[in-house]
């Protein structure tokens, strides 16, 4: 009988290896155990930096670093897509909290174009330039007044445009 599933480490854990290499191969391994069991998309990994220690979904975020997070998770992106399997590198952008996301009018994200490029939208370029990323997710909040799933700006201007990713984006929820 085919189990479950492996129980991996959580990103953080990853993170404190500061190793590549060794993202690359936990993305095989991931990738491996998701083709042979017919799992085509995997949504992860989650990439969005810790901005609070309160941050709803820290477990499955790798770290407060833009920088390192985008160098580990390119890698593991890699790796996991080496196996044929599409990652949906999450969330895309600014998720923050997960109380109150549905609440009327949504969760309100708000940060300057520079802390956003430099920070907070820096994991995700280094995944679809250096990782290769075919597959997003959008993220289930509001960047100031657009939700992020229909932000032309993020998602065709950067993303797109200037960042070249040419593979599917799904959304998390729309507000």
């Amino acid at each position: 009988q085919l189990s479950t599933g492996v129980a991996y480490p959580g990103a953080t854990v990853l993170a404190q290896t500061w190793s590549k290499e060794l993202a690359r191969e936990y993305g095989r391994q991931v990738g491996l155990e998701c083709a042979t069991i017919g799992v085509d998309g995997w949504y992860a990994p989650s990439v969005n930096v810790h901005r609070t220690p309160l941050g709803g979904r820290n477990y499955e975020y790798v770290s407060e670093d833009g920088l390192l997070t985008g160098e580990i998770v390119a890698a593991e992106v890699r790796g996991i897509q080496s196996q044929g399997v599409y990652c949906y590198v999450k969330h895309f952008a600014l998720n923050d909290q997960e109380t109150h996301r549905g609440d009327a009018g949504g969760l309100v994200t708000w940060a300057n174009e520079q802390s956003m490029r430099e920070i907070y939208l820096r994991p995700f370029e280094l995944a679809v330039k250096d990782g290769g990323a075919m597959a997003m997710m959008s993220s289930y909040n509001r960047l100031g007044a657009t939700p992020t799933a229909e932000s032309h700006a993020l998602l065709t201007q950067v993303l797109r445009n200037e960042w070249g990713f040419r593979g599917s984006v799904v959304t998390d929820c729309v507000l």
